[in-house]
């Protein structure tokens, strides 16, 4: 294994911890650390560039990172999803042939292993890992992007990085449903001040998005809207119909649950919020 393979792998290692860690809605701020190896620090992603390769690495990119501006300001890049299925990412600025886009073509040429941390909202990113550049597009000025699956990265010593991949295609399909899942999760946390809606629990771990209107339907659209930020608890409820909330905020249990004798661990509730059984 050459010394940038081993960049990639101990970066991946941390990637792996961090998803691990905040159940995927990874911080910006843990991913600025970067990591230690060999007794230095190098850093996953850049703040200021999207395109990163640390000083250390001798070829390709180590990552690339997308942005979702905070409201009232524009994104400066137009990254977004092709009709192939696969995600669409920008170069940096007009010149195919500056440093970071030859990085970058680098990587398509190899087809080494990168990471993308994909923006959920300002400042939080799912980490998509291991992904490979697909197509190369000077005259767009913008490549694509496929997610590979972790069956990969299964390391040999006479080829590290070559592994063919199971199904690239259908893993970006799965990555795709991960982060609109993610993403919806983030908005409707951060719409309810990360508090269940009717125990107003403040642990994030265990707090989730719930859809009002199944987003199976056509109308349940992955909005603020839409959702609830609900326990798990609560959640699983809310989605069997032991537990509901109708449109003058008051909750209603099914008799069923409160006949049992741990059934009122379901009804506690900030004081605005009102309770009743049917």
């Amino acid at each position: 294994m050459d010394h940038d393979d081993r960049i990639r792998q101990a970066a991946f290692l941390r990637c792996r911890e961090l998803s691990r860690r905040f159940a995927g809605s990874v911080p910006w701020g843990m991913i600025e650390e970067g990591f230690q190896l060999d007794g230095e620090r190098l850093y996953l992603a850049g703040k200021a560039r999207g395109i990163h390769r640390p000083r250390q690495m001798q070829r390709s990119v180590l990552s690339i990172k997308t942005t979702r501006p905070r409201k009232g300001r524009v994104a400066r890049y137009d990254d977004s999803i092709g009709s192939d299925g696969y995600f669409l990412y920008a170069f940096q600025g007009n010149d195919p042939s500056s440093r970071d886009n030859t990085c970058l073509r680098e990587a398509f040429e190899d087809q080494s292993p990168l990471i993308y941390f994909y923006a959920l909202v300002p400042g939080v990113y799912q980490i998509l890992y291991p992904c490979y550049l697909m197509g190369w597009d000077p005259q767009g000025l913008r490549c694509t992007v496929a997610v590979g699956s972790p069956h990969e990265l299964r390391l040999s010593d006479e080829m590290p990085w070559l592994a063919q991949p199971i199904d690239r295609r259908y893993s970006t399909i799965e990555a795709k449903v991960r982060l609109h899942q993610a993403e919806f999760r983030e908005l409707v946390l951060n719409a309810y001040d990360r508090h269940c809606a009717i125990s107003n629990l403040p642990i994030p771990d265990l707090l989730q998005a719930a859809h009002i209107i199944p987003d199976r339907d056509e109308r349940g659209r992955p909005e603020i809207s839409n959702g609830l930020c609900l326990s798990t608890l609560h959640h699983t409820a809310y989605d069997r119909n032991l537990l509901g909330i109708d449109p003058e905020g008051i909750v209603h249990i099914a008799g069923s649950v409160l006949e049992q004798h741990d059934g009122p661990a379901l009804i506690i509730t900030p004081a605005k919020t009102d309770c009743c059984a049917w």
